[in-house]
């Protein structure tokens, strides 16, 4: 069996080629909520927040079985047999199939009783049923495909998977300016032509992949000693999804109690360009994890701690370049870009911006974890630390505090689970937990510490318009990658600088 070797031109081929996907994606994805908030108006953006929410968390699972996916198909690619990719795809799609069964039974069954425990005024409430039911056979279809989805990362095919995903984008903005034509039941047809853009691109990705890969030809074998194996594995990543969703879902809840729809929209909006900016290291995250997972299947944990520590500082550095503008000029981004910015959005936005860099320092860490294939203590301590916001925030909510203490609470108890992480991980690769904070955590304090402050002080000075926007963005992406260059670890540095010279010569 050949040794898998990570390859550090794939991966920037890869991400280069996801970038532009989600360059052109986030551009028509963000036009395309503020269409749809235009069309729709707050109240029913707001409903369509909620309802939409708490049907998708019926797939709060879902993440774990594709995590299992991406985790045995890279391994099995890592190990270089084709056969076990074949069993391990074959065993997963029969779990699959069990899932999504339980979340149509359970999911239908149990709808119209949720939307009636919300606050959804009286006039929208039919049409709160339709987004419901329309959102979970859209969860159904996302997750049937996402074990295709997992075929094409696994083979560091970004090809087709970015060109499907511009092709759905373009759906949605079209069903968005549909939505002007109709005079009446829009929320209805909103979630109708949403669930038939998602057929369209997931049934064309199946298609793609069963006709190029050899390993999606697979017989359905019932194989009891594997499926208890990843049934293992998905139990306890099930722990932490579902942890999650309660998390997002009770943290909805308690700003529908207390604060009403609008609040659940400035959420949804706050999310909106949160996700937008998450795609920046998400797309890097889909080239790197194949290898991460790869090199430890191979038996290559030195490289595999090196990958972890390279992909912690490069994700962290290519949130903050875009956070820190972001962060410094919220205000007039969402005004330019909403035509009705909901009350505390924000101040929404700035702590969900805080929390999204302390939880990208937890992806790489995971990605190890998944590799090893031991979760327990890593999901059980995860979930004690996610489920502790509900209570928190309650008593805050109900002592007066603004809908933004929630986020603060949540990026507090995120920080402490990037440092009990790397404990759980120690446990099984001998690595310098030392050595990882030297190379990670000091080098990311000063580039904040020294980007954040000059940044700010030159916000002062430059006005609040559009080409000051522009002078905002250029400073801080040049006193970042300054402080960058400064503070890295000289073994990333070096790896940064070889990959600039490999491609200027190219």
């Amino acid at each position: 069996m050949a040794k898998y070797k990570s390859d550090r031109k794939r991966v920037a081929k890869n991400t280069v080629l996801l970038y532009i996907r989600m360059i052109i994606v986030m551009g028509v994805s963000l036009f395309t909520s503020r269409v749809i908030l235009e069309s729709l108006g707050v109240e029913d953006y707001g409903v369509y927040n909620i309802v939409g929410g708490i049907a998708y968390s019926f797939g709060f699972f879902s993440s774990a079985l594709t995590n299992a996916i991406q985790r045995y198909l890279s391994f099995g690619h890592g190990e270089g047999s084709i056969e076990k990719v074949r069993n391990y795809l074959s065993i997963i799609t029969i779990i699959f199939l069990i899932f999504c069964g339980i979340i149509a039974v359970a999911g239908g069954a149990a709808g119209y009783w949720i939307v009636s425990l919300l606050n959804i005024p009286a006039h929208l409430f039919s049409s709160a049923i339709w987004i419901y039911y329309t959102t979970l056979v859209s969860l159904i279809i996302t997750l049937l495909c996402s074990i295709f989805d997992s075929v094409l990362i696994a083979r560091e095919d970004m090809n087709v998977y970015a060109y499907l995903s511009i092709a759905e984008a373009a759906f949605k903005l079209g069903i968005a300016y549909i939505l002007f034509s109709i005079p009446s039941e829009r929320l209805i047809v909103y979630g109708l032509l949403s669930l038939a853009a998602t057929a369209i691109v997931k049934t064309s990705i199946i298609i793609y992949t069963y006709r190029k890969y050899e390993e999606c030809k697979f017989h359905l074998k019932w194989n009891k000693s594997k499926i208890r194996e990843i049934y293992g594995f998905i139990g306890w990543n099930g722990l932490g999804t579902a942890s999650f969703a309660i998390n997002e879902q009770g943290i909805n809840i308690l700003f529908n109690l207390f604060f009403g729809p609008v609040v659940n929209a400035a959420r949804g909006i706050s999310y909106q360009v949160s996700s937008a900016i998450n795609n920046f290291t998400s797309n890097f995250f889909m080239a790197m994890n194949p290898q991460i997972i790869k090199t430890y299947a191979a038996g290559d944990y030195k490289d595999c701690v090196r990958l972890m520590q390279q992909a912690s500082i490069f994700s962290f550095f290519l949130l903050w370049l875009i956070c820190l503008p972001v962060m410094l000029r919220r205000d007039y981004i969402l005004n330019i870009w909403l035509t009705d910015v909901p009350d505390c959005t924000s101040q929404l936005l700035l702590w969900i911006l805080v929390y999204n860099l302390i939880n990208i320092l937890t992806q790489p860490q995971w990605t190890v974890i998944r590799a090893i294939g031991k979760l327990k203590r890593y999901m059980i301590t995860g979930s004690i630390l996610m489920l502790a916001t509900i209570p928190v925030g309650y008593t805050g909510l109900k002592t007066g505090l603004p809908p933004q203490s929630i986020i603060i609470v949540m990026s507090a108890l995120r920080l402490m689970y990037v440092c009990v992480s790397l404990t759980n991980i120690r446990r099984y690769i001998d690595f310098s937990i030392r050595g990882y904070v030297k190379c990670v955590f000091l080098p990311i304090a000063a580039i904040v510490l020294i980007s954040a402050s000059s940044s700010i002080v030159a916000d002062f000075y430059i006005p609040d318009n559009f080409p000051g926007l522009i002078m905002v963005v250029l400073f801080t992406i040049a006193i970042s990658s300054l402080s960058m260059i400064m503070f890295l670890h000289k073994n990333i540095r070096t790896s940064i600088l070889t990959t600039i010279k490999h491609h200027i010569k190219r």
